[in-house]
């Protein structure tokens, strides 16, 4: 009988709600594709509270829905960093992985996009991304900022 009892009595882990997040990426005026977008936690539930941090790609458009359980679900309740990876498809992958059109400026180093996300539906403002000529090293200031 008590057998029984602990298997029908274990506690389940609680799931932390998590709120839609959408928005989209603009490279240069124009609709981003393949555009990768991670939500790095500054404020909000990490792994292992939640199965993996946020994540999303662009669609043709440029949208994306984050996603931390399901499909396009959303995010926890918090503050986090945005870190974008734009994968070259048209370059041979280096050493440490695909080249990213991006040259870094959006990395987990370089970025200074943040968010808050809130209870309810969240929309980030689209993210305009300038043309980039060089990585962060070669070059003095952020994109857009200078």
């Amino acid at each position: 009988m008590a057998a029984i009892c602990f298997v029908g009595c274990e506690a389940k882990p609680e799931v932390i709600p998590v709120f839609p997040v959408s928005g989209q990426v603009l490279y240069a005026g124009a609709p981003a594709a393949g555009v990768r977008v991670y939500l790095l936690p500054t404020s909000a539930p990490m792994v292992p509270q939640v199965p993996t941090n946020p994540y999303a790609v662009t669609d043709q458009s440029g949208n994306f829905r984050m996603t931390t359980y399901t499909q396009g679900d959303g995010a926890a309740e918090g503050g986090y960093q945005i870190v974008m990876l734009w994968p070259d498809e048209n370059q041979a992958e280096t050493e440490t992985g695909s080249t990213d059109k991006l040259l870094g400026w959006y990395d987990g180093a370089n970025t200074q996009l943040t968010l808050v996300v809130k209870t309810g539906d969240n929309l980030i403002p689209p993210i305009q991304i300038p043309v980039i000529s060089g990585p962060p090293a070669e070059r003095q200031g952020v994109p857009g900022r200078n």
